[in-house]
């Protein structure tokens, strides 16, 4: 009996084990008679465009970018710098007697860049003829114009990029009839120094403009103790006693402009306005996505239905998005960013929502995985599983896009960029340029 019994339970665990290798499967009263299959695909089609943005509000940032740079792959940027400044609060002693030292101009690089790093860059300082105010939006963009007296130049900064460091003092001493001018003004208590209001009707801020023959676009950090003017003098006693007056960038009445000439370039017809966008297909099968000039792009699936067709019923299990930069188009010059991030737009290409990680806390970026060995897989990963099962089946104006900007603020005060190829480009060794693989069940019968 025992025999009979222990057979008994040695047969139905071989028969549990067996059907667990089985793919097909028993599924509820409707699907009795049907079974599923696991699928992977990762031929579905995608289609990539560049858009353009209007403009972008770059007044207050805590980072500005100054610089020139120029190629066959972006074209023409020119990008410069324009502030109000504070006078700061001063008290003398009238019974003192004071003597000027100098006047400097002192800066810290954000360590962000576009261009050529080993050489000296200039940077002109002219004064402004035109006062700074916000827009009826409150802000200033990077098209904002602003008019500088080109016959009053304050001096000259050469700079040379420090590429990835952020916290390495730079101090320029500027010319001292300028430095002689302010401190007189301010030993004579001159009403210029007694308020913002009054400063800013004899000084109305700089303007801060690149060398004609510039080869790179420098970022720069904004604040209490960079991209400040320093006045430096001291007491006239037994034993001097410096003093400094520090002149802050405003922090609201700044911001960074952008000069773009795309002429003979792939993106010689990009328009700017979400009514247009520019496919890979009319830009040598490739997109750009870049800081500060607007650039940013649209992702679609065009055949995602036909998904369906696979089956009565289709279940989507994940999905993963990789999109490859294209090899010549980085390297030290051209740095990739080391992340993305990822929205959803409707069909007039108004951006909705970010995508969220699996938790739906953390907005989920693209991370850079970068092949510095055969520099063929270089690429960015997305999962995009929620955004395929939400859209699979849906059309015309239900149907989502994808868009892709760089993360945080990057986008408002960086040059950082990425050129991605489409299926179709010639130059990257891998099968595509951009893929999307897709692991689903599919219901038959």
């Amino acid at each position: 009996m025992r025999l009979l019994i222990t057979l008994f339970y040695s047969l139905l665990l071989f028969c549990t084990i067996f059907s667990c290798r089985d793919e097909s499967s028993s599924i509820g009263s409707k699907w009795v008679e049907s079974s599923f299959i696991n699928v992977v695909t990762d031929t579905c089609m995608v289609t990539l465009s560049t858009l353009l943005a209007d403009s972008l509000a770059t007044s207050g940032d805590t980072i500005c970018q100054i610089g020139r740079f120029k190629d066959v792959l972006y074209g023409e940027i020119k990008t410069s710098f324009y502030a109000e400044y504070q006078v700061p609060s001063h008290s003398l002693n009238e019974t003192t007697d004071y003597q000027f030292d100098s006047i400097t101009f002192k800066w810290y690089t954000s360590g962000d860049y576009l261009g050529d790093t080993l050489v000296y860059h200039r940077i002109d300082l002219y004064s402004l003829s035109q006062g700074l105010s916000l827009e009826d939006n409150g802000y200033l963009f990077n098209k904002t114009n602003v008019s500088y007296n080109q016959n009053n130049h304050l001096g000259s900064v050469s700079i040379r990029p420090t590429p990835g460091y952020r916290n390495e003092l730079h101090e320029t001493r500027l010319p001292d009839e300028w430095g002689k001018k302010w401190c007189n003004l301010m030993l004579e208590d001159d009403e210029c120094m007694e308020s913002q209001e009054r400063f800013r009707a004899f000084f109305k801020g700089i303007a801060f403009i690149p060398d004609e023959n510039g080869t790179c676009i420098n970022g720069f950090q904004v604040n209490d103790s960079s991209f400040c003017i320093t006045l430096y003098y001291h007491e006239l006693k037994e034993k001097p006693t410096e003093q400094t007056l520090v002149f802050n960038a405003s922090t609201s009445l700044n911001y960074t402009k952008v000069e773009h000439d795309r002429t003979n370039t792939p993106l010689e017809n990009l328009k700017a306005g979400t009514d247009y966008e520019l496919p890979s297909s009319e830009s040598e099968h490739q997109v750009y996505l870049q800081g500060l000039t607007g650039m940013y792009i649209n992702v679609e699936f065009p055949y995602l239905n036909n998904l369906n067709q696979t089956g009565r019923l289709v279940s989507i299990e994940s999905a993963v998005l990789k999109l490859y930069p294209i090899k010549g188009t980085y390297n030290s010059k051209y740095p990739l960013p080391k992340s993305l991030s990822l929205y959803t737009a409707d069909q007039n290409n108004a951006t909705q929502s970010v995508i969220t990680d699996i938790s739906g806390n953390t907005v989920q970026t693209g991370s850079l995985v970068e092949d510095n060995v055969y520099y063929e897989d270089t690429h960015y990963s997305f999962d995009i599983t929620s955004f395929i099962q939400n859209n699979l089946g849906t059309a015309g104006e239900s149907r989502e896009k994808l868009q892709i900007f760089l993360s945080d603020n990057a986008f408002y005060n960086t040059v950082q960029g990425v050129v991605l190829g489409d299926s179709k480009h010639p130059v990257n060794d891998h099968d595509n340029n951009v893929s999307l693989t897709i692991y689903y069940k599919t219901y038959t019968k």
